[in-house]
């Protein structure tokens, strides 16, 4: 039986949520009601218009089945503007006989929560939701504001859906993944959403990127770059001590603070030293906490040591490598010449030009460092060290997420219909391309090319919440997500993406692939109350021993006691107790 592991206070307080958000003006002012009773409306005046003849044509039931779906919006959908769910329902009709009336309900992504949380408590939520995360399905299904069903029903109203899943997605390539897959489905053994399932979850996003220009300057070629922990604290010191930049100054430093998370990853771990929270890792069937583990001991020594000498930034202690107001990927430091090697971004915000299309300019984190340090400035992606035991990496993600998964309706329970037909929809846009097109891209010609490569360029003309007005996307909740469950969908936003392939191809070689992912996949129950104060007390001691006023040695017993005392314990014991129930 698949966990149901969510805290009677995390439960309470979403309850609290949802009674005191009855009356928000808020929620009254986002709610798309006149516009959506507007377009029922006008489609009844549609119909009422239609010749004798014509209906005599239709099936026997005339009546559409009403769907309401508040998926991901970037922006409130024009009923006289959208082009797209009137071209949609008539195709579902056409070629996979699904009457169906579709009703697109925006609502903030900003105060997405909240504001569904009211219309659940207000019974006024849409029959399709965001599930927002697994929590939050749990919470949802605790309260029984939401339904739940038998995966044969499942099976039956999407069965080409459960294929492609089963056969480990488009290529296969996610077989693994498929248990994963079914335990975020189900609670209890029913099934409470509909996870997405792709490989880009689990990809690789950071890589380490070093200054080409200081690499020249120590005659250190790519074929050099630093493959063990030992090499890359070396280079490090190089970069601190060479004056790579060539100005005469003692002002260089080895490495930025995500570049000290290279160490960690050469231990087996991902650390959320300084400010985040670390991933939990497996060990012989018990799942421990990084934290307080020997490896992270040995890390905090070498960086104390690089500390002591003058090797690393004394801003690290603020774990921030952009400037305000900035995009988040671009590490001020390594575009300015502070330090040699950063992994704040991923390969594609360092992008070389040309690899997109002829007119590519590079990825963004690339375009700010040649316009700092000129249009021939080079900068080189590095293999992460290994560490004692061969260990390398940074963190990655699931091929399975719930985030922008839908949940459905506690109402839908009385209505078989209607869920049923809901399945039947995400079958029918699994099994037909031209309607996932039309949904996804919209009219070819007017709202995309085809670039005839299996890959599509959306028209400059619109915004995401342009797209949006029209239509575009709003039916993203009932095809699965941001793409459907078909080879046509993965093809074209990942396995031919050339951004994509170029990482890919990147990934292939020895040491640049991520693997290290937390083996506690939910919000522990006392995550909310214990997890920042364990955090800011973990993140204080280990600066101060690395900046001399603690003794690493000495003092690393006391540390972890207290560690496990303000909570640290607890929330391994939560861990554990998920792990064997999982």
């Amino acid at each position: 039986m698949k966990k149901k592991f969510i805290s009677l206070l995390l439960a309470s307080a979403m309850v609290t949520t949802l009674l005191a958000g009855c009356g928000s003006k808020e929620a009254e002012t986002q709610a798309p009601a006149a516009d959506t009773t507007a377009k029922t409306e006008e489609k009844a005046e549609e119909k009422a218009e239609e010749p004798a003849e014509e209906k005599a044509e239709e099936p026997a039931n005339t009546e559409p089945v009403h769907i309401s779906v508040a998926g991901y919006f970037f922006g409130p959908v024009d009923n006289e503007k959208d082009v797209i769910t009137p071209a949609v329902e008539a195709r579902l009709l056409e070629e996979h006989g699904i009457n169906v009336d579709i009703e697109l309900v925006y609502i903030e992504q900003a105060n997405y929560a909240e504001l569904i949380n009211t219309r659940l408590a207000g019974d006024t939520a849409p029959d399709v939701f965001l599930a927002q995360s697994e929590t939050t399905v749990e919470t949802y299904y605790d309260q029984g504001v939401i339904a739940s069903w038998d995966l044969e029903f499942f099976k039956e109203n999407a069965p080409d859906v459960w294929n492609f899943i089963e056969g480990g997605a488009a290529y296969g390539d996610l077989i693994e993944d498929v248990d994963m897959w079914v335990d975020y489905a189900t609670i209890d053994g029913e099934m409470v959403t509909v996870p997405s399932f792709k490989p880009d979850g689990s990809m690789p996003y950071k890589q380490l990127v070093y200054r080409g220009d200081w690499l020249e300057a120590l005659g250190v070629s790519a074929d050099d770059l630093p493959k063990t922990v030992e090499e890359y604290v070396d280079l490090a010191y190089r970069f601190a001590k060479e004056d790579p930049d060539g100005n005469g100054a003692n002002d260089t430093y080895g490495m930025s603070a995500t570049g000290l998370k290279a160490l960690f990853g050469a231990y087996g771990m991902y650390s959320g030293f300084v400010g985040g929270t670390s991933y939990w890792q497996e060990k012989d069937g018990q799942i421990v906490n990084p934290d307080v583990s020997d490896e992270a001991k040995e890390v905090v020594k070498i960086i104390a040591d690089m500390y002591k000498d003058g090797v690393i930034d004394p801003e690290f202690v603020t774990g921030k490598e952009a400037i305000s107001g900035a995009y988040w990927a671009i590490s001020n430091g390594l575009v300015n010449g502070l330090y040699g090697v950063s992994a704040l971004a991923s390969i594609d915000h360092y992008r070389e030009r040309g690899v997109v299309s002829a007119e590519d300019a590079g990825g963004p984190c690339a375009q700010e460092y040649w316009a700092v340090n000129g249009e021939d400035a080079t900068f080189a992606y590095g293999p992460w060290p290994t560490g004692p035991n061969g260990e390398y990496g940074y963190s990655v993600g699931y091929s399975v997420a719930v985030g922008e998964s839908a949940v459905y309706n506690a109402n839908l329970m009385d209505d078989e219909e209607k869920l049923a037909t809901i399945f039947q929809i995400m079958n029918a846009f699994a099994t037909d391309d031209e309607l996932y097109m039309l949904a996804a891209y919209g009219i070819e010609g007017e709202h995309y090319t085809d670039n005839g490569d299996g890959t599509y360029t959306r028209s400059a003309d619109f915004d995401n919440a342009g797209f949006n007005e029209i239509g575009l996307w709003g039916c993203r909740s009932l095809y699965g997500g941001d793409r459907t469950f078909s080879q046509t969908a993965y093809d074209a936003v990942f396995y031919k993406d050339k951004s994509i392939a170029n990482r890919l191809s990147w990934f292939e070689k020895p040491q640049y692939d991520s693997y290290i992912q937390d083996a506690v996949s939910v919000t522990l129950p006392s995550a909310g109350d214990l997890q920042s104060e364990i955090n800011t007390y973990r993140d204080e001691t280990w600066i101060k021993m690395i900046t001399g006023e603690l003794d690493v040695e000495a003092d690393w017993d006391a540390y972890v006691e207290k560690y496990l005392s303000l909570g640290g314990q607890t929330l391994t014991d939560e861990a554990n107790e998920w792990y064997a129930n999982k």
